[in-house]
């Protein structure tokens, strides 16, 4: 009889080991939580800041619509918001102003710096407007369109 007192005991700590195991691995410690990335370090891979008002472009770019002088200039940045040189050829600005009938009417030519496009004519105040954006390739053919909500 003590044989299987002792065989009967072993078994009850067998079993209790056995569903003590996974409840401490349920119940273990805490998982670590996974590692923030790290920072960018280089100067390159900080995101740029675009000046003026922010356009989206369909190749992932972007432009940014500004007065600059009295005239418009239109910025252009690539997906970091980094500035780069322009890829058309030329643009026009147009919009309408509160105190006016009619639109005005604003080339908009390659600048000194090559990363903008500028225009000449003065904007008269108050610059709360809509602004209708259209680019040009060298063939003089438009190749993008925009109507930009302007406020300055």
């Amino acid at each position: 009889m003590k044989t299987t007192a002792v065989l009967v005991k072993s078994m009850l700590v067998a079993a209790a080991f056995g569903m003590l195991v996974p409840v401490l691995a349920q119940y273990g410690p805490p998982a670590k939580a996974p590692a923030k990335p790290a920072a960018p370090t280089k100067q390159e891979d900080k995101e740029g800041k675009i000046i003026g008002v922010e356009i989206a472009r369909a190749n992932g770019g972007f432009l940014g619509l500004s007065i600059d002088g009295g005239g418009f200039k239109l910025a252009f940045y690539d997906a970091k918001k980094k500035p780069v040189a322009i890829d058309v050829a030329s643009g026009v600005a147009r919009w309408q102003l509160v105190s006016q009938r009619g639109s005005e009417l604003a080339p908009l030519s390659p600048g000194g710096d090559g990363k903008a496009l500028v225009s000449t004519k003065f904007v008269q105040p108050p610059r709360t407007f809509k602004v209708f954006l259209s680019l040009f390739n060298a063939a003089g053919d438009a190749v993008e369109n925009y109507t930009v909500d302007f406020r300055e």
